[in-house]
């Protein structure tokens, strides 16, 4: 497999594993708020107050980022910028959550740093890829 197709796959992981959490922040937040991911309520047991505008914001800007990975990958531009922007969202997202995991038990502990990681590990695949190999 070419470097190329791997930056793709990688990115395209990434769009696709954002897309439900980008939607349900966006268009039903008070949802996301209490019941992301798939019942565990991670964000709603954090103890911060719901914040309706937060919330879509954090959904409408994965979106964002979705769209622009899309294009990108649509387009066949450069992958570099795109998956760097991932990279700096997915670690700032998962310094955060790793700094709160008081309360938590250990099933949602490890479910929501291995989820979190997963953006940054593809993110720098995507940018491995697309570095120019050493001659």
């Amino acid at each position: 497999m070419n470097r190329q197709r791997i930056q793709q796959i990688a990115l395209g992981v990434i769009a696709l594993f954002m897309l439900p959490a980008g939607l349900q922040a966006a268009f039903t937040p008070q949802s996301f708020f209490d019941d992301f991911p798939m019942g565990r309520s991670w964000i709603a047991h954090a103890g911060d107050a719901y914040n309706e505008h937060l919330v879509r914001d954090v959904g409408a800007l994965f979106l964002a980022l979705i769209v622009a990975t899309v294009w990108t990958l649509w387009r066949h531009h450069s992958t570099r910028p795109v998956a760097a922007a991932w990279l700096v969202q997915g670690v700032l997202h998962l310094v955060y959550h790793g700094g709160h995991l008081s309360g938590y038990d250990s099933i949602d502990k490890f479910g929501l740093i291995g989820s979190l990681v997963t953006v940054p590990a593809l993110a720098i695949v995507a940018l491995w890829a697309g570095s120019k190999p050493s001659s």
